[in-house]
Order: structure tokens, then C-alpha cells, then sequence
């Protein structure tokens, strides 16, 4: 039972990861284009940060 647990966690985790990574290729994408001084981009959300940590 808490392999399971770990195991669907770990899914969870990864397509968050996934999700995040893609909306943030699709964010730089988007941008690509515009010059955008590098200290206006968004810090790593703190709840996925600490989510990846466990």
C-alpha cells in the first residue's frame, strides 16, 4: 500500500513537473520574439519547489 502511494505520488509529481515545463517553454516561446529584461521573468512558484523537494 505505501509503495502504491509513492508510486501514484510520484506520477503526480512528474506531470506537475511536466506542466510546468511546458507552460514555461510556451511562456519563453511567446516572448521570444520581445526583448524581456531577464529579472521580469517569474520565479519558480515556492509550492512546486517545495512539492519537488517531498
Amino acid at each position: 500500500m505505501h509503495f502504491e502511494l509513492h508510486q501514484v505520488r510520484s506520477h503526480e509529481l512528474i506531470r506537475e513537473a511536466d506542466e510546468y515545463r511546458l507552460a514555461q517553454q510556451a511562456r519563453n516561446a511567446g516572448s521570444a520574439p520581445r526583448t524581456m529584461p531577464s529579472d521580469t521573468q517569474r520565479p519558480t512558484p515556492r509550492r512546486l519547489l517545495a512539492r519537488l523537494r517531498g
